[in-house]
């Protein structure tokens, strides 16, 4: 089965948002792919939707121990500086340590490289085109 990292933005995304990031947020939901996260990925999205979403902290919670349940949680040793925004180097470490087969993220530095150690990094809609294509 496909093991995915998601970046903070591809969360809130799906999250708040209609359109490919929730679609592929329900492939993880549905079992058809293996989503791996770590502390430090789910910390920031929670950072994120308490500082520029306003959530309250009941609902930050709620998302935190959906996503640890739903997640296949890794705690990466080896520390990477690759890319300029440390967040990303921080979901790169992710993937290595989960043995990811790809990286989803919309974040224009991250999808620069394109690959990181053979691991692919791409927009949402292509995971949705990959799952449809094996189907």
């Amino acid at each position: 089965m496909l093991r995915v990292v998601f970046d903070s933005n591809v969360y809130i995304s799906a999250i708040l948002f209609d359109g490919p990031t929730r679609q592929i947020l329900e492939l993880a939901l549905e079992r058809q792919v293996v989503l791996i996260a770590s502390d430090e990925i789910i910390n920031e999205t929670a950072g994120k939707l308490r500082d520029k979403f306003f959530w309250p902290e009941h609902r930050i919670a709620q998302f935190e121990r959906a996503t640890c349940r739903l997640a296949e949680l890794q705690n990466p040793k080896e520390r990477i500086s690759v890319v300029p925004d440390e967040a990303d180097n921080r979901v790169l470490e992710c993937a290595i340590e989960g043995k990811a087969n790809l990286i989803i993220s919309g974040d224009k530095h991250l999808l620069k490289p394109k690959s990181y150690r053979n691991i692919p990094i791409r927009k949402p809609r292509y995971l949705t085109y990959l799952i449809k294509k094996e189907e």
